[in-house]
């Protein structure tokens, strides 16, 4: 009980030491912060790319708080990558994906059509 009681106070440190405060940064383009008797959820998203996502429950029969989420990041060069994860009496851990040691994830450029010749977008449409 000690044990669970020291994880849900750490967990809950956690989050709130990493999670933006709500209307004290101008970096903020979404933020939401939800705790109800069995748990939260929290999310934001900054101006620079920043994403985050996190539910924490409480198992009701151990006490023991079970964590979810990921966080998406920008890198200087454009590339955006994700970071899925769980956390609860087993410590913290990336989610790992089939074939892949983590789940570290590259999300693809979004694609502008400025710039190209009218011949290539037509050869993309058949």
């Amino acid at each position: 009980m000690v044990k669970s009681a020291l994880l849900l106070l750490t967990l809950g440190a956690a989050a709130v030491i990493a999670a933006p405060i709500d209307g004290e940064s101008d970096e903020l383009v979404r933020y939401e912060n939800i705790q109800n008797s069995d748990g939260y959820k929290f999310s934001y998203l900054t101006k620079d790319g920043q994403e985050r996502e996190e539910t924490g429950r409480i198992d009701p029969t151990t006490g023991v708080v079970r964590v979810s989420g990921w966080y998406s990041y920008r890198t200087s060069n454009g590339d955006t990558y994700r970071v899925d994860y769980e956390a609860d009496e087993n410590g913290y851990r990336a989610k790992e994906a089939e074939g892949a040691v983590i789940s570290i994830q590259a999300l693809p450029k979004p694609v502008s059509a400025q710039g190209l010749k009218e011949t290539v977008l037509l050869s993309l449409v058949g």
